[in-house]
């Protein structure tokens, strides 16, 4: 599968235009462009998994939770993701749950990180849905 996001210009943060074939496509989209914008794609062993829920009222505000809990773990927890093994979303009227399980490693000195993300913002976040696909705009703080 080709890349599901692409990089524009943004004053001082990095933006990323997202895009997928269903909001697990468009998170997955998210998280890689997370990875990208932090990481260059060096190779290293991904020897961990780790799983986690997460619930918020709206598929927007669950995309930002979903994306600064992986930048929380990198930053606080110095957990890099790799790949994501599974990720689900439930989403109804009272709100949007998700369950992901990531594969991924403990930082280590022979992985280089290029730049920090302080948090991943609302700014014009607004999921939208046409013919089947799904996409946004995320910002991610530098």
């Amino acid at each position: 599968m080709g890349r599901s996001y692409k990089f524009i210009d943004h004053t001082a943060d990095i933006a990323a235009q997202i895009s997928g074939n269903s909001l697990e496509e468009l998170f997955a989209a998210g998280a890689e462009a997370l990875l990208d914008s932090i990481f260059d794609q060096q190779k290293f062993e991904a020897d961990d998994t780790l799983e986690f829920d997460l619930s918020a009222s709206s598929k927007e505000e669950l995309l930002i939770t979903f994306l600064n809990e992986i930048n929380y773990l990198l930053i606080t927890k110095k957990w890099l993701y790799s790949s994501i093994q599974s990720i689900k979303i439930f989403n109804d009227t009272e709100g949007c749950e998700l369950s992901a399980e990531l594969k991924g490693t403990k930082l280590n000195k022979d992985i280089q990180l290029r730049q920090e993300i302080k948090s991943v913002t609302y700014h014009q976040v607004e999921i939208v849905e046409a013919e089947g696909n799904y996409s946004t705009l995320v910002v991610f703080d530098i």
